[in-house]
């Protein structure tokens, strides 16, 4: 098992039990306890849990892998924003690739009201489920369920991507860092997003402010890899400073009614 995957299954762990220990994660991974105070360290590093003495403590669980249900209900009003700024940028007819995420659940509830007819590829389960009343072409990957962001995700997800060609995709992200670029908790999650991004003509991130200048585990794309950066006026001032230092396009969804896109 490479050590990216290990680190994501002690994030699992971590998820479902709150706590772990180095000598059961050394005898379950059966890798030394040297290797897994290391896992530990950098995963500490990351943000991802807190090191105790002989194990770790899961942290910032609501923040950086919130399960799917409580993702809905978390920065409401900036995700609406979000979708209507995203909103704007497809045409009827579009074919488009939609990822798993509370982000585009919400872009696709308004684009129901707003198109007659389009050709939607995803990987999120609830996204398909949204969509089943339109009479739209709808394409759902196959794959393993990810029960965290109800997510298609592995193999059999790449696969069916590699196939298909998009106009334009629509992605979420767990994090957006300077250093790391886009980041997501699953490294399975990562490749089938790389698949979506490899698809599509043009690319978009929906991010909510509350997670940029952040990473997750495991990156699925460099920054100058997205074309557009769709976030909130929430977002932070020096970030901003950072992208545009780097030519790294984006745009702010107001919160209010009136409309302000800075300049990018």
């Amino acid at each position: 098992m490479r050590s990216e995957e290990r680190r994501s299954k002690i994030i699992e762990l971590l998820e479902q039990k709150g706590s772990v220990l180095v000598e059961d994660l050394a005898a379950l991974f059966e890798v030394s306890q040297v290797t897994i105070r290391k896992d530990l360290s950098e995963l500490e590093a990351r943000g991802l849990l807190h090191r105790t003495h002989g194990g770790a403590t899961y942290t910032h669980k609501s923040l950086f892998n919130p399960s799917f249900r409580e993702k809905i209900h978390l920065q409401q009003a900036e995700k609406q924003a979000i979708a209507k700024a995203a909103l704007e940028l497809i045409e009827e007819g579009d074919t488009l690739i939609l990822d798993a995420g509370s982000t585009t659940l919400a872009l696709v509830r308004l684009m129901k009201r707003a198109f007659r007819s389009l050709y939607i590829i995803t990987n999120s389960v609830p996204i398909a489920s949204e969509l089943s009343e339109t009479r739209w072409e709808l394409l759902l990957t196959g794959g393993l369920v990810r029960h965290h962001s109800m997510a298609l995700i592995g193999p059999a997800a790449v696969r069916t991507l590699e196939v298909y060609h998009a106009d334009k995709a629509f992605m979420c992200a767990t994090g957006v860092s300077l250093q790391t670029g886009y980041t997501t908790p699953n490294p399975y999650e990562a490749q089938t997003k790389q698949a979506m991004l490899r698809a599509a003509d043009t690319r978009y991130a929906l991010v909510d402010s509350s997670k940029l200048g952040r990473a997750t585990l495991a990156s699925f794309a460099a920054l100058d890899e997205i074309d557009l950066l769709i976030s909130d006026e929430g977002a932070s001032k020096d970030f901003l400073a950072q992208l545009e230092q780097r030519n790294l396009p984006y745009k702010l969804a107001p919160l209010q009614a009136e409309t302000h896109t800075p300049a990018v």
